[in-house]
Order: structure tokens, then C-alpha cells, then sequence
């Protein structure tokens, strides 16, 4: 079994197989700035891990805590919500789970390992962070369990620790993510300088603040 980059089609196919089979039936929202791995076994797609922000920029409660730069700052916060990413879907196919024809034991967990040893390169390169000079790194990953459907077990046995449980049985879990190599900030800083995506949003940031400072 391995897990690699979803190609543009592959992405397509990974919407289709959530939507359909996932509990949650519905695709994983595009302006969460979505990374997909595909699981294959013997040449076949068999399942795809899905990553995104998290569609809440902040959480100050639990064992794990989140927000804005200055919340960081000011002690309300561990991390910047830019350090913090999500694992929003999980899909297998039946025929690698328990009692399928081509069981791979452990496959859920071992194909989030795999992805996650990529993911903190892959997100970056994908997504160049605006600027070097705030939280940018990926600390942790965090994903949700509806207790009225799952157990969390997967997520236990993949590492991750029971950070926080809402009123209504949505629980959070976080697992730490790698470190960078030094050439791996290489690439992921020298995307950050030329990146036009990320150049664009440092200009906004510039005349945003040019427009604040004449006003005063």
C-alpha cells in the first residue's frame, strides 16, 4: 500500500468517494484549501486522506489552543491558526478494511502515517505561507469524531490525543507533526518569496497598513 498526491482527476475522484460513502456525505469545502492524498494497493485506488484548514480560525478552550497571531502573542493561544491543519476526510475502500478481499491489516492508520510524513512539506509547497516573519510551520494536526457515530479508535491508534469534546459529543484530536529538514524550509522559504500567490496577499497587507497609518 502507498499514499501520494492526488492528481487534478484524482481530486475529483476523492469528492465523489467522500460524498458518497464518507458519513459526513458531503464533499470537503474548496475554500479550506484542500491537499488529497490517494491510498493505492496493487495499482488500484483505494482510498484517499483529504487535509484542510480548519473552518474555524480560533478555539481557545481544550488542550489544544488557536487563533490569531496576536493571540499567540498574548498568551491566549498556543498556536496560530496558520500551524494548525485538519484532517477533514478519511475513506477506505471495503475491500482492504476487515473481511474484504484484499485486507491490508492496519490500513487507516498506516495511510495517515504516510500522508502526514508528506503533508508537512506538500501543504506548504502547495499553499507558500504569506510571510516568514509569523507562525508558519505545521505544529499539529487536529480531526473531529462524532461520538454518536465513531469511537475514535483510529485516531487513537494513530497517534493522536483527545484534546477537547463539545456539548454535543464532537470530539477534537490532535497528533504533532514532523519538524522540517533544512532543505525542506529551503524550498517552502524560496516558494514564500516568489510565490505570486503569496506576494499578492503581502502587498494587500503593505497598503492595508500604508491606509491605517495615514488615517491616524
Amino acid at each position: 500500500m502507498n499514499v501520494r498526491r492526488a492528481t487534478d482527476a484524482e481530486k475529483g475522484w476523492a469528492q465523489t468517494q467522500v460524498t458518497a460513502h464518507h458519513y459526513l456525505h458531503r464533499p470537503v469545502d474548496s475554500r479550506c484549501s484542500i491537499l488529497t492524498y490517494v491510498v493505492v494497493a496493487e495499482e488500484q485506488l483505494v482510498g484517499c486522506v483529504m487535509f484542510g484548514r480548519p473552518e474555524s480560525t480560533r478555539c481557545y478552550t481544550g488542550r489544544l489552543t488557536y487563533g490569531s497571531v496576536a493571540d499567540v502573542r498574548s498568551g491566549r493561544a498556543q498556536y496560530s491558526r496558520w500551524e494548525i491543519i485538519n484532517l477533514a476526510r478519511l475513506w477506505l475502500a471495503p475491500s482492504i478494511q476487515t473481511g474484504g478481499a484484499r485486507y491490508i491489516p492496519n490500513a487507516a492508520t498506516h495511510a495517515i502515517g504516510l500522508a502526514l510524513k508528506q503533508l508537512v512539506v506538500d501543504y506548504l509547497v502547495a499553499y507558500p505561507p504569506v510571510t516568514l516573519a509569523e507562525p508558519w510551520r505545521l505544529q499539529r494536526v487536529i480531526s473531529y469524531c462524532d461520538t454518536r457515530i465513531h469511537h475514535g479508535g483510529v485516531y487513537r491508534a494513530a497517534g493522536f490525543t483527545l484534546v477537547r469534546t463539545n456539548a454535543e459529543g464532537i470530539e477534537t484530536w490532535a497528533r504533532p507533526l514532523r519538524g522540517l529538514q533544512g532543505h525542506e524550509r529551503k524550498v517552502i522559504e524560496k516558494l514564500t518569496d516568489q510565490s505570486a500567490r503569496s506576494r499578492g496577499y503581502r502587498s494587500k497587507i503593505a497598503v492595508d497598513q500604508h491606509q491605517f497609518f495615514s488615517l491616524l
